[in-house]
């Protein structure tokens, strides 16, 4: 498998404190069948916080030696988390925000506080894609306005707006209406990728568990396109597939409404 977003490079945000701990998590990740990885430390230039690409690509090859010293076969690739800002497109531009793999996708997030759809993001959306970079949108169901309404993605979809569903989402640790939503939007088949979003080692957030329980709710055809395919035609720069939907059969109650 292949995962897309984690925090594995040590102390740069709220993931790995140190080497040793990132030496840990590759290990976590070769446990559970993980084979590439890209590393995507927080960037948000609203807070002025996050380190530059000459930061991120000395902690990317201080990982990738320690890696080999420890006989760990992980390959490990450069990206960002970023916050998307109105001039997000530029920062891609100029350098400043780092690529998948260094290639055209880019994964970004969206404030998890605000009650409301950001008035500047089908603006700033429009101005990275016209740069001609693709956006993969970190864990949509996390954030209140699609909560509220699911189909507060489908703008988005149409837009060919990438959606990353995060393992600790599906999985329960983010509470119930999170994982309702995870459900929801993976049943309608929203999502073209999933990933970790690891952040410290330990058996929490496991792409072993989360291609499980993606299975269990919809197919093995769909886990593995979540954690293997597409993610690997991300790194390779290519058009990514879209899961079919998976709708659950009405109830005996639903049945027996409908035809009264």
């Amino acid at each position: 498998m292949i995962d897309l977003h984690n925090h594995i490079l040590p102390g740069l945000d709220d993931g790995a404190a140190d080497l040793e701990e990132s030496v840990q998590i590759a290990r976590q990740f070769l446990s559970e069948g993980v084979t590439v990885v890209a590393a995507t430390p927080h960037l948000n230039p609203e807070r002025q916080t996050g380190a530059g690409p000459e930061v991120l690509h000395g902690k990317l090859q201080e990982l990738r030696r320690a890696l080999v010293s420890a006989r760990l076969d992980l390959n490990v690739v450069a990206g960002n988390e970023l916050y998307l800002v109105p001039d997000a497109a530029e920062l891609l531009q100029a350098g400043i925000a780092s690529t998948l793999g260094d290639g055209h996708y880019v994964l970004a997030e969206l404030s998890l506080f605000a009650r409301e759809r950001p008035l500047y993001l089908e603006d700033a959306l429009f101005r990275i894609q016209l740069a001609g970079y693709s956006v993969i949108l970190a864990h949509p169901e996390r954030y209140p306005f699609v909560q509220r309404d699911q189909h507060a993605v489908d703008s988005l979809l149409d837009r060919e707006v990438v959606l990353q569903l995060t393992a600790p989402a599906l999985l329960g640790d983010y509470g119930a209406a999170v994982r309702r939503t995870a459900e929801g939007l993976l049943r309608h088949g929203a999502y073209a990728l999933a990933a970790s979003d690891r952040h410290h080692p330990g058996a929490k957030r496991s792409l072993a568990d989360l291609h499980g329980r993606i299975e269990e709710l919809t197919d093995l055809t769909t886990a593995d396109l979540l954690l293997k395919h597409n993610p690997d035609r991300v790194l390779a720069d290519a058009r990514l597939e879209m899961p079919v939907p998976v709708f659950q059969q009405p109830s005996l109650f639903d049945r027996l409404l409908h035809r009264g």
